[in-house]
């Protein structure tokens, strides 16, 4: 873990954390931020704050925060809205300067919670208090094991991937999140009473151990010209994706319905803009998760010739016109590879892209190893760019249903089924694959085979998209 020097690293790296508002009752939200960060084991001190229990889950409770004799680094607020201003001058008495706020009822919460607003912005300014919120949750740093949600949280998964959102949207995800992409932080910005977008951003630009930083957006509380300035500046040295609802009218009023600010920029201006600066803008949260996924997962493609391995020859159809719309091209694959896939071929001739490996399949499932090292001449072609492959059933899927397949069985099949998938995979080329069956049983195989960084997408279309995303961002850096 490497230290940046920006105030934010004070909020993802502190030493100690007393969480104000913890509670011994299993049916409030507010147990599970305590609850998550011991049985993630967060590195730091932990010290909860309430008045009328003396332990919660085996740790000591406070009465208040000047009863800590320890040094506090941050303080995260979670009592009513009402409350929550005594709990700041008591943060500012005994000289805390960073604050989560996890409350809403503020900006939001018509005239009375305004006023609340105002009054905080205004002390926490004049105090120098940094301050997270209002109506939020965060930070999460996978580091160490830092995580303020209100969710159970199963476990972590570390990774280069950072994300900035003005919004909880992504806090019932949580769990889908960590098993499927590899985290490196996460920021929600709630209200934005004090940290922004600008100040996100210009975190995440710095920090060495973000790889990819992917925003949700409804309205800029931050200076226009400094966030635009540091998307292009942040895009020179890694991919900055940006998903910014609040697009019509009726959007921005939703947004101040629950964040008290009116999204007030030209969508027009803003798309233009963050293009301009070479950012990649999500067109909805599906688009967000899917480029950040490849992001993470994938390298940059060296060109824009994709092959395409289909089990349906009507999923090959739909991929090949997606292809096309989205500014890849269908590679030409070699004679050499003509030659090695022809040993696979049914008793006819069939196109070598998009290939129907459905059809090959059916005439070689008793050495499916062979058939998917003859596959893996596909993406290794000179002529191929990246390549995506539609999600085969698993080696236990062909055992008869007759058959009391061991578990111990069927686990290893799974095991040989996912080396055989990653052995498709070619250094410096992109290689994902898509969907098929779309039941409970692929969906457990996708969690496996994205625990290895191959990034698994609902659609062909989506995957390509994604990598028309990636070759685009690579034509704009050279």
């Amino acid at each position: 873990m490497k230290r940046t020097d920006h105030f934010l690293d004070r909020f993802f790296n502190p030493e100690s954390v007393a969480i104000v508002g913890a509670t011994n009752n299993p049916f409030k939200m507010n147990f599970r931020i305590l609850e998550n960060l011991i049985r993630l084991k967060f590195k730091g001190r932990i010290y909860p704050v309430n008045r009328h229990s003396k332990e919660i889950l085996g740790i000591k409770v406070f009465s208040r925060l000047r009863d800590i004799k320890d040094r506090i680094d941050l303080v995260v607020s979670a009592v009513p809205a009402s409350k929550t201003m005594d709990i700041v001058r008591e943060c500012d008495s005994i000289g805390v300067r960073q604050v989560v706020i996890v409350t809403g009822g503020f900006s939001e919460g018509g005239e009375n919670g305004q006023k609340l607003h105002q009054q905080m912005a205004s002390f926490v300014k004049d105090k120098s208090i940094r301050t997270l919120g209002p109506n939020t949750l965060s930070p999460i740093n996978t580091s160490n094991n830092m995580v303020i949600s209100f969710n159970p949280i199963k476990k972590l998964r570390r990774g280069g991937l950072s994300f900035a959102f003005q919004s909880g949207l992504y806090e019932p995800k949580l769990n889908w999140l960590f098993s499927h992409l590899g985290i490196n932080k996460m920021l929600d910005m709630g209200n934005k009473m004090d940290i922004n977008e600008v100040d996100a951003l210009e975190y995440f630009s710095k920090d060495p151990d973000t790889r990819v930083i992917a925003m949700h957006i409804e309205s800029l509380h931050g200076n226009g010209r400094d966030f635009f300035d540091l998307v292009e500046s942040a895009c020179r040295k890694k991919p900055v994706i940006i998903l910014k609802s609040g697009r019509t009218q009726a959007g921005s009023r939703a947004a101040a319905s629950h964040t008290g600010s009116m999204a007030r920029e030209n969508d027009l201006i803003f798309d233009s803009v963050i293009k301009q600066a070479g950012a990649i803008r999500a067109c909805n949260l599906e688009d967000f998760f899917d480029l950040a996924k490849a992001f993470e997962f994938l390298e940059l493609p060296r060109g824009n010739r994709l092959a395409i391995i289909n089990l349906s020859g009507g999923e090959g159809v739909m991929a090949t016109d997606t292809c096309e719309m989205n500014g890849l091209v269908l590679a030409r694959l070699s004679d050499r590879t003509h030659k090695k896939l022809k040993t696979v071929f049914p008793s006819w001739e069939i196109p070598l892209n998009p290939f129907d490996a459905g059809v090959c399949m059916e005439f070689h499932l008793s050495d499916l190893k062979i058939f998917f090292d003859t596959l893996s001449a596909i993406p290794a072609d000179e002529n191929v760019d990246c390549a995506i492959m539609q999600m085969p059933a698993t080696l236990s899927h062909f055992t008869s249903s007759s058959q009391n397949v061991l578990k111990e069985t069927a686990s290893y099949l799974t095991e040989q089924y996912i080396e055989l998938i990653l052995n498709m995979r070619v250094n410096g080329k992109p290689f994902a694959m898509w969907c098929s069956s779309m039941d409970s049983q692929e969906s457990e195989l996708i969690e496996l085979v994205e625990s290895h960084s191959l990034p698994v997408f609902q659609s062909s279309e989506r995957a390509i998209k994604s990598l028309s995303a990636m070759y685009r961002y690579r034509l704009g850096k050279l």
